[in-house]
């Protein structure tokens, strides 16, 4: 299976309400999947570290890559709303603003493409088909 090591998340201000997301890592696949030309589904999200469980923010990136010889450099950059940033809502106690912090990380997560079917549907057309007075 392919491995992912060196994941790096850096956030910039871009603007009064807004940061620049950059996310990088490196992806190594085996020469077997180099080989057969396998296809991963490529996932990267930004979650909120909490206590109890991390919350998904956003999806920076949700596509297909195929295996090639040896290892790549990857770099996702986005901007985002700080308010999807801002995991850790402010508390106001007594008219006073607590601000608590916000702890975000970034995940990759690499799927191997499986291949299914799909369907679609017609509208539907309500009529009497059978023999008139039956």
């Amino acid at each position: 299976m392919a491995t992912i090591s060196h994941v790096n998340l850096r956030i910039e201000e871009a603007g009064k309400h807004s940061s620049r997301v950059t996310v990088t890592y490196r992806i190594c696949f085996s020469n077997c999947e180099a080989m057969a030309g396998s296809t991963f589904v490529e996932r990267v999200t930004l979650r909120g570290d909490d206590p109890i469980w991390d919350d998904h923010l956003i999806t920076l990136r949700n596509g297909c890559i195929r295996a090639q010889n040896g290892c790549i450099d990857r770099q996702i950059t986005r901007v985002v709303s700080n308010n999807v940033l801002d995991e850790d809502p402010d508390t106001i106690i007594f008219g006073w603003v607590i601000g608590n912090k916000d702890e975000v990380y970034a995940r990759v997560k690499l799927t191997p493409f499986v291949p299914s079917g799909s369907q679609g549907d017609s509208n539907i057309i309500s009529a009497h088909f059978g023999p008139a007075g039956n």
